[in-house]
């Protein structure tokens, strides 16, 4: 255990709109894999707040094309400050908020995009937009985890505390599984990092595999296929372009929806609204407003005074699904939408 202080937070705010607000209401702190859990967590995060009393913060959340496995005080089952609790989430395909009232604090495992399927006991196709409790999902002790987690009483050891029990998980698991997952993470980086590629059947090229059976691997270890993952990865990046200014001063990176569609590998803007709706469930026009203005897009309640409404977006939080219009992450599998970026 140490209580050395956490890392700074990486340059990369990618999900994170208007970092500038998180700050001022919730402390977020990212941490290292560590080695044996390499290539299946990307890494592990800690968030905590404290708020007055009769205030709220809502998060609303566009997640990366992985799992989270958390620890906390706050999450859609009903915990709280007095009964902490923990769980597994699969791959979120549609936004999703979360209301932060009092004082809590969560620590959690972001896999990679691949790294879930090896560490549940089960296909990650099965927890898609699912959440299971970390007896079912991991065979772990949970309530012993989450007690001593909590008697940890600081960030450091709770994270340290995590990762010990999920290196435990993996070394119980196949090793072929394991090794399995670590190349879909493998395959998968290069959809998030490289934009030239715009189709599966370039992603299969760098495999080494037929599109048939990357579709089968990613189904089973992220949770979606690669066509899903690729355009997730496009939107995670048109959403941070558009926040990334003002409307009233707009900043150097943003020059229109149009300019940004060409960037991205869309054959014209049509598709890229299709995709935005989809995956963020508004047109885009009304996305980039709310960037401007994240305090008139918060979700408050009434006896809440509004000038402590605030949403942000990070992919760190465990989520609360949020009904609405959202894209099955199989349909581009099945040519049910519009096309991928050319």
């Amino acid at each position: 255990m140490t209580d050395s202080p956490p890392p700074r937070l990486p340059a990369d705010t990618r999900g994170i709109v208007d970092p500038a607000t998180m700050a001022r209401h919730v402390t977020l702190h990212r941490y290292p894999a560590g080695v044996v859990l390499e290539g299946l967590v990307e890494w592990f995060w800690a968030v905590s707040w404290q708020l007055p009393d009769g205030h709220e913060h809502v998060q609303q959340v566009l997640n990366h094309p992985s799992g989270h496995i958390s620890v906390g005080t706050t999450d859609e089952t009903g915990a709280s400050a007095e009964r902490p609790a923990g769980r597994v989430y699969g791959l979120i395909t549609r936004m999703s908020q979360r209301h932060l009232v009092g004082e809590g604090w969560t620590v959690a495992a972001k896999t990679t995009t691949g790294g879930l399927g090896a560490l549940i006991d089960r296909s990650a196709r099965a927890v898609t937009d699912h959440q299971l409790t970390l007896d079912d999902a991991l065979r772990l002790d949970g309530g012993s985890l989450v007690a001593r987690i909590v008697d940890a009483g600081i960030e450091p050891d709770r994270i340290d505390l995590l990762r010990e029990a999920l290196e435990s998980v993996v070394r119980r698991r196949d090793p072929q599984r394991v090794a399995q997952a670590r190349e879909v993470a493998r395959v998968a980086r290069i959809a998030e990092t490289d934009r030239r590629v715009m189709r599966v059947e370039q992603l299969a090229a760098e495999a080494g595999v037929s599109v048939r059976t990357l579709q089968r691997l990613f189904g089973e270890f992220v949770g979606a296929g690669p066509a899903w993952v690729i355009r997730r990865w496009r939107i995670i990046e048109a959403a941070e372009r558009a926040g990334g200014s003002s409307l009233a001063t707009p900043g150097p990176g943003w020059a229109g929806w149009a300019e940004l569609a060409a960037e991205l590998g869309y054959s014209d803007q049509a598709h890229l609204t299709r995709d935005v709706r989809a995956h963020l469930g508004m047109p885009p026009g009304r996305y980039r407003a709310r960037q401007s203005n994240p305090a008139s897009a918060a979700d408050v309640r009434p006896d809440l005074p509004r000038g402590h409404r605030g949403v942000v977006e990070h992919p760190g939080l465990d989520v609360l699904h949020q009904p609405g219009h959202h894209q099955h992450p199989d349909h581009d599998e099945q040519h049910t939408e519009s096309p991928p970026p050319r």
